[in-house]
């Protein structure tokens, strides 16, 4: 009866490590599809800025001119949060794929590989998020 025991336990510990495993490599490819969905956006991102430059380019060559106004001013002030925006969205994303440790995490126990892996998802959607956000609005006042 003993042997019983001890054997379905080390089954079911056997089980549910194989589960957790899964888990782990369900959860990386999440994190990483979503990285490979946010990350041809950066290329985006950096021709919005150079528009945007552009944009700002051309107000402060008109203000040069004597040419000024409120609308101008709203203008500039516009143009300026989209840029930073965008700026806050590549650096984001830059600074989390530097600080992505997915390696290292396959070596730790199931259970803190998958508490890194949601918390990698959660910060990847984030950048996700706030870079459809700034590119769409920056698309949005270009247009």
């Amino acid at each position: 009866m003993k042997k019983l025991l001890l054997l379905t336990g080390i089954l079911a510990c056997m089980w549910a490590c194989s589960k957790d495993a899964d888990k782990v490599v369900e959860l990386e490819g999440e994190v990483l599809a979503i990285h490979d969905e946010v990350m041809p956006r950066m290329e985006d991102i950096m021709a919005l800025k150079s528009q945007l430059t552009k944009k700002l380019k051309t107000l402060d060559s008109l203000q040069n001119e004597g040419i000024s106004g409120n609308d101008m001013a709203q203008d500039r002030t516009k143009v300026m949060e989209l840029s930073s925006s965008l700026d806050e969205s590549y650096n984001l994303m830059m600074n989390w794929m530097h600080e992505y440790k997915g390696d290292s995490a396959k070596k730790l126990n199931s259970q803190e590989a998958i508490s890194y892996f949601e918390n990698e998802k959660k910060k990847i959607l984030s950048v996700k998020d706030l870079s459809k956000k700034s590119i769409d609005e920056a698309k949005l006042y270009l247009d």
